[in-house]
């Protein structure tokens, strides 16, 4: 609804809209000869900013103009001296800027509100990240405030070629929201399509970064995402310069990315800090340790109940001794033992750290040891499932996926032996690969092969190669647009 020229009508609309609401701040004043009215939400403000910026100025100021248009263009262009200044015509968008920390002006006579930035309220400082830790990495991450966190990707990036669209998202109430992208690099196809995807979503309002997410991915059900997150500006930046399209939300220190791959689970900040044969070396290992934390408790499931001729003689009697005093085949065996291991790790998440680290403890002695002496467990289940464990951490992006693909091959390898297992992987791996994100699919640079990209995906060459190439996701093999140009 647009905002009314008569006085009486525009105050009443305010004052019915924010019924009720104790924050809401309205001062009726004299501005020159015409009634005006202040309007902002009380710690929303700096109210020292408030003060030496926008009222006392246009407070003292006593011209006189003829039409109130005139007068407001006069506040606008000589008088408030706020950097950030926006119009309003509608009740929508007044309401809108005063609840993100704007303070609001309306003069009588005028269907138009001036709006000021002097946003004030308490913010989180830019600490070291705590999902992403690096060792030699920048001890710096996102915070909740949309406008930082604009400033952190700004400062890492200074080029006019860097966009950042804004749009407000959801039906009931505003969400202030970014799309970020490069230029020269980014696909204005992709821009076009998740902006469509945003603007059609039918969002009430948004609070998390995982419900944007949902919108910006492919859509086929899969064990795995195409859409990243991370906490880090460096890391953000350097997908962009790749091309790929980023968002960020107001209210989450997490901003999203897109297309995102397969091999990204897989790369550190890290790696480009440590030389090439240790980066090269520590990639392996994490590809190593997602095959461990994936296929090792069902293979041991599979060649325990099914394929005992697998395990050598010594270690035969080992397993065989040790499971033969407890009551459960070994596929309830696992189960079980994963079940309770997902519920300590989860009680250690959500529990305050003083308390956290004693579940920990008492999961490990009394849960572990207690359930091995009684005979509940057996001794080499308990090693598969701690090895599995810690080779989970390894590669952390894709633990939740790793965790219910776990227990999925558990089960097909507890009753269909190792040929289930391998049939269950092989569709694992056909999903896999139909996977793909705006045209890019899930696992380039792999497959199909871009041999220009495998020195920074298996291996990681050194910088002098590295800095010859520049790495655009959409120039990948099997994407949508190479396939157009061929």
């Amino acid at each position: 609804m647009r905002i009314f020229e008569s006085y009486e009508l525009t105050l009443c609309s305010l004052k019915s809209d924010f019924a009720d609401c104790s924050d809401f701040l309205l001062r009726e004043v004299l501005v020159g000869e015409r009634r005006a009215i202040f309007c902002a939400f009380d710690g929303l403000v700096d109210t020292v900013a408030l003060s030496n910026a926008v009222t006392e100025p246009i407070l003292s100021d006593t011209a006189v103009f003829d039409t109130p248009e005139e007068q407001l263009e006069h506040i606008k262009s000589s008088t408030a001296f706020a950097a950030e200044m926006n119009e309003a015509q509608t009740f929508e968008e007044l309401e809108t800027f005063i609840m993100s920390g704007f303070i609001a002006l309306y003069i009588e006579g005028c269907r138009t509100a001036l709006v000021f930035g002097v946003q004030g309220w308490n913010r989180r400082s830019t600490d070291e990240p705590t999902n992403e830790a690096m060792v030699k990495g920048a001890k710096e991450c996102f915070v909740e405030v949309l406008n930082d966190n604009k400033a952190l990707v700004r400062k890492r990036l200074k080029t006019p070629k860097l966009k950042m669209k804004q749009l407000m998202l959801g039906s009931e109430a505003k969400t202030p929201v970014v799309i970020a992208y490069v230029e020269d690099r980014a696909s204005d196809d992709d821009v076009k399509e998740i902006e469509l995807r945003l603007t059609t979503a039918p969002f009430e309002t948004i609070s998390d970064f995982g419900e944007i997410a949902a919108f910006c991915s492919q859509g086929v059900r899969s064990f795995f995402t195409t859409v990243g997150n991370t906490e880090r500006p460096d890391v953000f930046v350097s997908k962009l310069l790749e091309g790929r399209v980023g968002v960020m939300t107001e209210g989450t220190p997490f901003a999203i990315y897109t297309p995102y791959l397969f091999s990204d689970n897989f790369s550190s900040l890290d790696d480009y800090n440590n030389p090439p044969f240790y980066a090269s070396f520590i990639r392996l290992l994490k590809y190593f340790a997602f095959g461990i934390s994936t296929f090792l408790p069902a293979l041991y499931v599979a060649i325990g109940s099914f394929h005992q001729e697998m395990i050598p003689t010594p270690l035969l009697y080992l397993v065989a001794s040790s499971e033969e005093t407890t009551p459960f085949p070994l596929l309830l065996e696992a189960i079980i033992i994963h079940i309770l291991y997902e519920i300590m790790r989860e009680a250690g998440l959500r529990l305050p750290n003083t308390i956290g680290h004693a579940v920990s403890i008492i999961g490990a002695i009394v849960i572990g040891e207690a359930m091995v002496t009684a005979g509940i467990i057996g001794e080499p289940m308990l090693v598969v499932v701690a090895l599995t464990a810690i080779a989970s951490y390894v590669v952390y992006p894709l633990y939740e996926s790793v965790a219910v693909l776990r227990l999925v091959f558990i089960v097909v390898a507890g009753i269909s032996g190792i040929y289930g297992l391998v049939l269950s992987a092989s569709a694992l791996f056909v999903n896999v690969c139909s996977l793909s994100s705006f045209g890019v699919p899930y696992t380039a640079p792999v497959l199909p092969l871009t041999r220009s990209s495998l020195g920074d995906t298996l291996v990681r060459q050194g910088w002098r190669s590295l800095a010859k190439r520049r790495v655009i996701i959409k120039k990948l093999k099997g994407t949508v647009d190479e396939k157009s140009k061929s």
